[in-house]
């Protein structure tokens, strides 16, 4: 199947996506909230898809070392875009591809579903806008390979090495008295996140560190984090 095809197929899920959730929004909140939290929870499988596509890969993968966008590139080869040198070779782009696509939708899904569940104060409403904008930048990264185009492709993913940050502490701040237990989960991942954010703007610097195992970190940090909250948000939830 060709690039075209899941550009057009993935353009398709966004319009379906976008026309259910302004549907739902408007007749069914109890049933919206429930999808925006499924939405985060289903994140948790983004490692067992990775893992996968890593174990498929016929060029030799590091872990530790190599972005997770090699793992989306469409073509097998050295200098398949500006900062590979090396050989790429991934049979199962296409699944990763979709995978960093429909990750962003559910991360943005959720945000907007699961608001209504925050304190209704303006942090709140700016965090929400945020971690939005983290899942449209993280999906834009499955629409537009890195190899297909470089320069929109790391563009785009720019705003989603950041935004989560400000989102997570914007939420701690508002929910510190209200929801102790998801306010010291938002402190903990807020600062592996943050931390292995610092450690990649040292990385020119420090080459020796694993600049693949630190992107990792850093959108992992964020997953288990949506997760963990939007079960913590559901046992308070069904437990009134």
């Amino acid at each position: 199947m060709s690039y075209e095809f899941h550009v057009t197929a993935m353009l398709i899920v966004i319009f379906i996506a976008a026309l259910a959730m302004f549907l739902l929004r408007r007749s069914n909140n109890r049933l919206s909230i429930r999808i925006g939290l499924i939405s985060w929870i289903a994140l948790s499988a983004y490692f067992f898809i990775e893992t996968i596509i890593i174990r498929a890969t016929t060029a030799p993968y590091s872990f530790l070392n190599q972005p997770m966008s090699d793992l989306g590139v469409t073509t097998c080869g050295t200098d398949t875009y500006v900062l590979a040198s090396y050989a790429i070779c991934s049979p199962y782009h296409w699944l990763m591809n979709w995978t960093f696509f429909l990750t962003g939708l559910a991360i943005l899904i959720g945000a907007v579903l699961i608001y209504p569940l925050w304190p209704k104060v303006r942090s709140t409403k700016v965090a929400s806008v945020f971690i939005g904008i983290f899942g449209v930048s993280y999906g834009i990264s499955g629409i537009i390979p890195a190899d297909i185009d470089f320069n929109w492709h790391t563009l785009s993913a720019l705003p989603g090495m950041v935004v989560q940050i400000p989102a997570m502490i914007l939420i701690s701040i508002a929910i510190y008295r209200k929801l102790p237990r998801i306010f010291w989960w938002t402190i903990i991942c807020t600062t592996i996140t943050s931390a292995a954010l610092f450690s990649l703007f040292l990385q020119p610097v420090f080459t020796s560190l694993p600049g693949g195992l630190l992107q990792r970190v850093l959108y992992a940090s964020v997953y288990i984090w949506l997760t963990g909250t939007s079960i913590g948000l559901w046992s308070r939830k069904l437990s009134r």
